[in-house]
């Protein structure tokens, strides 16, 4: 009993049945999208909407106060896209963009001189922006938000 036994139309249903039930249950792939606007009037085009935000994940970045680790800040960035066709060169330039970053937040102090316990967010914007200006095309990103900076100071026994 080769190809045609008992044992292989039931292995075989139990496969189809298998496969049925997982497609009722699975989400489908293709993410299914409402119409924009009014009821009745035709969705929005891709061309239309305006890009979202594309967030980077968290960068880690020392806190070094006179020559001493005092803890890290955990900064996350997110890029607006100038255009819809640049969320894909955003996308393609991310690796970069990440390394870049890091570079940049260890290379100098990222702390506030009048307050070593805060980020100076406008000094790390000010950096962040021109070191992406070296990595992407011009007229690329209309804007660098730092959505999010949660300090971790370092645990010292005494």
């Amino acid at each position: 009993m080769g190809h045609g036994g008992i044992r292989d139309w039931v292995w075989r249903a139990l496969m189809i049945v298998l496969a049925c039930l997982l497609a009722l249950f699975m989400p489908p792939a293709i993410p299914v999208r409402a119409a924009a606007g009014p009821a009745g009037a035709p969705g929005a085009s891709t061309a239309d909407r305006a890009p979202v935000n594309i967030q980077l994940p968290p960068i880690l970045a020392p806190m070094v106060v006179t020559n001493r680790l005092d803890g890290y800040a955990y900064i996350t960035v997110s890029l607006a896209p100038a255009g819809q066709d640049k969320v894909v060169v955003i996308r393609e330039k991310m690796p970069f963009l990440q390394d870049g970053f890091l570079r940049e937040l260890n290379k100098a102090p990222i702390v506030k001189a009048d307050n070593p316990k805060a980020v100076d967010e406008q000094g790390v914007k000010t950096r962040l922006l021109a070191r992406m200006n070296q990595i992407l095309p011009a007229g690329t990103v209309n804007e660098l938000k730092l959505d999010q900076i949660v300090l971790s100071p370092l645990l010292t026994s005494q």
